[in-house]
């Protein structure tokens, strides 16, 4: 449908990246677009930095892009009226965390790197990818929340720690227990469906697998027909 998930195959957690490359450390922007209905998409891009050799990794920016396609007719509609279609993200809604709690049914398509017989020389060579399709049910639960949610907040949701941003977007890097490495972002929508788009680095630095899912939240009863 044109999403995708763009960056590099490999991040240098050795420490032997050329520091006459980077002016602080090495630094990697990963690119992940979502599309919904065909005609409109979300890409988010993510810098980050790796210091200490991939011991810490630090989000230097996070840029949000809204493009939706227009037919020909609509836009001299535009012209003629001189009012933008589109309004800034800013002016949107932010989503509560208490929206995301509940249960999911989680559709998810995964493409998992083969990177055994890729050599650091030849990393721009695109890998073998194994993919896979499933479905689950995924319950999300809120740890406390604090009295008052205000936009400087960053609550842990299910122990990822999330940047709740205008337009029902949500975006996060986090570290798991087993050094894993997660980049993603989701796109919730107020008629409970909400899709998604992750990226897992190993400990070694090379990319693991790359995940879509469309989640639709589970609204009915279990006593309903």
């Amino acid at each position: 449908d044109g999403s995708y998930s763009r960056g590099p195959l490999m991040l240098d957690v050795k420490g032997s990246a050329d520091d006459s490359r980077y002016y602080i450390s090495p630094t990697y922007k990963i690119e992940q677009c979502l599309v919904r209905g065909c005609h409109k998409r979300l890409r988010v891009v993510h810098t980050i930095a790796l210091k200490e050799g991939g011991a810490e990794v630090e989000l230097l920016r996070l840029a949000v892009y809204k493009e939706e396609w227009m037919a020909p007719s609509h836009l001299e509609l535009v012209s003629e009226t001189e009012e933008s279609p589109l309004k800034p993200i800013s002016h949107e809604k932010r989503i509560s965390p208490t929206e995301l709690v509940g249960s999911w049914k989680v559709f998810e398509i995964s493409a998992t790197a083969i990177l055994d017989d890729l050599e650091e020389e030849t990393s721009a060579k695109r890998p073998s990818f194994v993919y896979l399709c499933m479905e689950t049910l995924k319950r999300r639960r809120l740890p406390e929340v604090p009295l008052h949610f205000v936009d400087a907040d960053a609550l842990d949701l299910q122990d990822v720690t999330v940047l709740w941003l205008p337009g029902g977007i949500t975006a996060y890097v986090d570290t798991k227990e087993d050094d894993v490495l997660t980049i993603g972002f989701g796109w919730y929508f107020d008629d409970g469906t909400n899709l998604v788009m992750e990226r897992d680095y190993g400990a070694d630095g090379k990319l693991l697998e790359v995940r879509s899912k469309s989640e639709v939240q589970r609204r009915w009863t279990d006593d309903s027909v």
